[in-house]
């Protein structure tokens, strides 16, 4: 439960399946190899009745060294993250495959495959991933941590596009879920896991373009931290369609090592117009599988959908299983609307 003697924020989500008695919704299977290790960071799409949930895992062969100097947590080794899937009738029990979606194929992937991202867009579902070239653990290799792009029609199979976004370390992107005047939007956060980390969307005629693109320097920018803070934002959930705007959920900004959801609507017709924002966060840790894990203090909002009234949003806890909290749209709305 959240400190009592802490003010409380206007909307807060509610964890599932009660606050008396939160619960994770997945956690690791320790029989299985590719995922034996955590299971984190989902992304949610509801098609035709049917929930589908792709998810980061680490392998069993993960392993824990000393403790980090600069942040909580301990230091990992073997930690090549694979994307699992599952699926569900109800969007609350997931049943998940033997076999992992997406694995260390490509070069620019060999090394980990992360932090999916899911969009319906025309004639596909486009998946964005956080790719890795190299091992994280070795001091003497620097990898290269891009997005990569790739798309499915029938979440059997999968085709890898390649690498797309600014060149510097970017991650956490979607392909917008529609058309904006014609064009396709494409969001992402640069400069991610710093003071001057930004969430920026860019316009395309086509997918092509964006794989073709080189400079991104003229992306227009959705939300851009003060430089005094610890760490900027970073794209959480796919943005979803309201009547009222884009309502995006996204991973707080923050003055400590600790990582909290906030919400903000952006303009139909021009995306990168902000109406309104949470003045805090609507959901922080509080739960001993948020405090405790492999990294310590959060809860990562990669996955939101829109189930009647209510926004149901998933989250990595603690870097180790996977959360989910709900809420009343109408509330949370107010409460932007506010700022």
């Amino acid at each position: 439960m959240l400190n009592s003697e802490m003010p409380k924020p206007e909307f807060l989500l509610t964890r599932f399946p009660s606050e008396i008695d939160p619960k994770p919704i997945l956690t690791p299977r320790k029989e299985i190899k590719w995922e034996g290790g955590a299971v984190f960071n989902p992304t949610v799409i509801c098609n035709e009745g049917k929930f589908i949930m792709l998810y980061r895992s680490f392998p069993n062969s993960l392993q824990e060294g000393e403790d980090r100097m600069y942040r909580p947590g301990k230091k990992l080794e073997q930690n090549i993250s694979f994307i699992g899937i599952a699926k569900s009738d109800n969007g609350e029990e997931y049943e998940r495959d033997k076999e992992p979606f997406i694995k260390p194929s490509e070069t620019y992937d060999l090394y980990g495959c992360e932090d999916p991202r899911i969009s319906k867009f025309e004639d596909y579902f486009y998946i964005t991933y956080t790719a890795i070239d190299a091992p994280l653990w070795k001091k003497e290799v620097k990898p290269n941590i891009r997005i990569a792009l790739a798309r499915t029609k029938d979440f059997l199979t999968i085709e890898k596009l390649g690498i797309v976004g600014p060149a510097v370390k970017s991650k956490a992107a979607c392909v917008w879920p529609e058309r904006i005047g014609g064009k396709i939007g494409f969001a992402f956060t640069e400069n991610a896991d710093s003071t001057n980390s930004a969430i920026k969307i860019k316009y395309f005629d086509n997918i092509s373009k964006i794989l073709e693109e080189t400079d991104w320097s003229n992306a227009k920018t959705m939300i851009k931290t003060e430089e005094w803070l610890h760490r900027g934002p970073e794209l959480g959930a796919v943005p979803i369609k309201t009547s009222k705007g884009w309502l995006m959920i996204f991973s707080s900004e923050s003055m400590t090592d600790s990582w909290s959801v906030s919400a903000a609507l952006f303009d139909l017709k021009e995306p990168e117009k902000m109406i309104g924002r949470t003045k805090g966060f609507i959901l922080e840790t509080a739960t001993n599988y948020e405090r405790n894990g492999l990294v310590p203090n959060v809860v990562f909002p990669s996955g939101a959908v829109m189930v009647k009234n209510e926004i149901w949003v998933y989250y990595g806890a603690a870097d180790t299983v996977v959360g989910l909290a709900k809420g009343e749209l109408e509330d949370l709305m107010k409460v932007i609307k506010k700022y």
